[in-house]
């Protein structure tokens, strides 16, 4: 196999060749988790690089669970300026025809505290990191569950509706 060459993936999307960019955390968000300019501009550069298919940093179904500040937000059905955003990022992430798959996360126990000192998690198993820079996790509740179940539908349909199948959906924690 030749990594300029194309890929199928089972799913059924067809990658332009074998090259992919990981998730990493951006931090280029507004404070309500908007994404900028500055995050169209670096997903231009790294489109126009050649991969084939390039993993979005965190986006967060819930602001007051923030893998770091800075992070895209889609916890509710966008407004129109959210959506113009969303789609102006879609843009430019693709504008070499590349895929740009996007990572749908809730931070968990790995919100930070300046974030939320009791964040919610599976459990109250705090993360087993030294400098306390992690809140305390308090469990979630089956009534929690659900809705971050929907919130994370929320993100898939507010994005997937920009991408009209072009893209693919990644989960994250």
């Amino acid at each position: 196999m030749r990594i300029a060459e194309p890929l199928r993936l089972p799913c059924g999307a067809t990658l332009p060749n074998r090259l992919a960019k990981g998730a990493m955390t951006e931090g280029l968000a507004t404070a309500n988790g908007v994404p900028t300019p500055a995050l169209d501009r670096l997903y231009r550069c790294w489109s126009e690089g050649g991969a084939g298919m390039h993993l979005t940093g965190n986006v967060i179904i819930d602001r007051d669970h923030l893998e770091r500040p800075g992070n895209v937000i889609i916890d509710r059905p966008p407004s129109a300026d959210m959506k113009a955003a969303l789609a102006s990022w879609a843009k430019a992430g693709t504008v070499a025809g590349n895929h740009l798959w996007m990572q749908i996360s809730h931070a968990g126990r790995q919100t930070q505290a300046i974030v939320n000192k009791t964040p919610k998690a599976p459990s109250a198993v705090p993360l087993g990191l030294p400098g306390g820079q992690f809140g305390m996790p308090v469990p979630l509740t089956d009534g929690e569950i659900k809705d971050l179940i929907q919130r994370f539908a929320i993100a898939a349909a507010a994005w997937l509706g920009f991408c009209a199948g072009q893209f693919a959906l990644v989960a994250g924690r």
